[in-house]
C-alpha cells in the first residue's frame, strides 16, 4: 500500500490536519481521496455489489486495506479503554501484546475467583485460591460486525472516521458492559454476608443499618470506604435525610443535593458514581442494576482483572452461514479476558429487597 494513503488513513481517523502544501485538505476531500484508492486499486465503484466487495477485500491489495484499518481500530480501542474513571479505578489491565502474562499473582488469600470462560456464555469458573497463588484469566474471542460501515463508506454515506469510530465504539462498549457486569454480579458471591449486607428501602429508619455495613467494611480492610451506585441509587441516600428529623446532612450537602440530586458524601465517606448505561443498541434492559449499592475499601485494590490479546482482525466469518451477498459477515475480531478476583470485604446494599 502507498505510503500516502497509509498515512492518510491514519491521519484522518484520528482528526490529524491533512495537508497538501500548507492547505489543510478539508475531511469530505481527504476521504474522497480514500474512496477512489479503494475504487481504483480494488476495481470497485459507490455501486458495488456486496459480493463485489467481498471478492475485492479478499484480494492481496484489499487485505492491506484491512491490516491498515485492524491497527487504526487498535489504537482507537486502547484510547477508549483508558478514557474511562472506572477502568482505571477499579481494573487491572494486562496486554498480551506487550510482553504481559495472562496470570495473576497474590500475596494475599483470594476470597473468590469468579472468571469468565466463555464469551457472550456468561459462563464461570468459582475458585477458592490461598495466599502466595497466582491465577490465569481465560480468554475468549469477541467479534463485532463491521461490513455495512464498509458498505456505507465506499457509497459515501459514511466518512472513514465514523467507521473505525463505529468500530472502536462498539469494542470499547463491548468489554466496559463485560467489566461492569462482572463487578455488580460479585457481591452476590461474597462468602461472608453477616453485617456486610442490608435491604430495603433506604429511609430514617434504616439509617444505623447502613451506617453498619460502612463501619464492617471500613473494619475488615482497615480503611476508608466508597459508597458505589448508579445515579438513581446514590439518589436514594437522600431519603436518610428523612424530613428533617436528622442532623448529618450540611448546608453545603443540601446544595449539592438542590443542583444535582446526588450528595456529595455521606457523613464523610464519598460517593461514585457508576455510569448507566443501555444492554443493547434496543434500549429495553439497563446494565447496571440501580437497585444495589456497593461499599467498597479505600484501598491500592483492583478485583477486576482484564487481558487484552492486544490485536484486532478483520475476517469474514464463513462459519456463521450466512449468504455469499451479506456484507455484514465482515467482523472486527479480538481475543479478551474479563474475572473478577475478590481478595477485600466489601458490602451491598439491596434498595429492593
Amino acid at each position: 500500500m502507498d505510503t500516502t494513503i497509509k498515512n492518510l488513513m491514519f491521519d484522518l481517523a484520528h482528526g490529524i490536519d491533512i495537508l497538501d502544501g500548507e492547505r489543510v485538505i478539508s475531511k469530505a476531500e481527504a476521504n474522497d481521496v480514500l474512496r477512489k484508492y479503494c475504487f481504483e486499486t480494488l476495481g470497485l465503484t459507490k455501486n458495488s455489489s456486496d459480493k463485489q466487495i467481498k471478492r475485492a477485500f479478499a484480494t492481496p491489495e484489499g487485505v492491506k486495506f484491512f491490516e491498515v484499518t485492524e491497527e487504526i481500530i487498535e489504537r482507537e480501542i486502547q484510547y477508549g479503554w483508558n478514557d474511562n474513571e472506572f477502568f482505571n479505578s477499579f481494573v487491572e489491565t494486562r496486554n498480551v501484546a506487550d510482553g504481559d502474562r495472562t496470570d495473576f499473582w497474590t500475596d494475599e488469600e483470594v476470597i473468590l475467583n469468579v472468571a469468565k470462560v466463555s464469551g457472550d456464555h456468561h459462563s464461570y469458573t468459582i475458585q477458592r485460591l490461598g495466599s502466595g497463588s497466582s491465577y490465569t484469566v481465560p480468554m475468549s474471542k469477541y467479534a463485532v460486525k463491521v461490513g455495512g460501515d464498509i458498505r456505507l463508506f465506499l457509497a459515501g454515506r459514511k466518512d472513514w472516521t465514523e467507521l473505525i469510530s463505529a468500530v472502536a465504539k462498539a469494542y470499547t462498549k463491548k468489554i466496559q458492559d463485560e467489566l461492569y457486569s462482572e463487578f455488580m454480579n460479585a457481591a452476590s458471591k461474597l462468602p461472608v454476608t453477616d453485617g456486610f449486607k442490608g435491604t430495603g428501602a433506604l429511609s430514617a429508619s434504616k439509617k444505623d443499618d447502613f451506617d453498619e455495613v460502612i463501619s464492617n467494611v471500613a473494619m475488615a480492610n482497615d480503611s476508608a470506604v466508597v459508597i458505589m451506585g448508579t445515579k438513581t441509587a446514590l439518589k436514594k441516600l437522600n431519603a436518610l435525610a428523612g424530613n428533617g428529623s436528622v442532623d448529618w446532612i450540611a448546608n453545603s450537602q443540601k446544595e449539592s443535593v438542590a443542583a444535582t440530586g446526588i450528595l456529595g458524601s455521606y457523613e464523610g465517606t464519598t460517593m461514585l458514581e457508576i455510569p448507566q448505561r443501555f444492554k443493547d443498541n434496543k434500549l429495553a434492559e439497563k446494565l447496571v442494576d440501580s437497585t444495589k449499592l456497593l461499599i467498597f475499601p479505600v484501598v491500592d485494590y483492583k478485583p477486576v482483572k482484564f487481558v487484552d490479546g492486544g490485536s484486532t482482525e478483520l475476517e469474514l466469518a464463513k462459519e456463521l452461514g450466512d449468504t455469499a451477498d451479506d456484507m455484514q459477515t465482515y467482523e472486527a475480531q479480538r481475543t479478551m479476558g474479563v474475572a473478577t478476583i475478590i481478595t477485600r470485604q466489601f458490602g451491598e446494599w439491596d434498595l429492593d429487597a
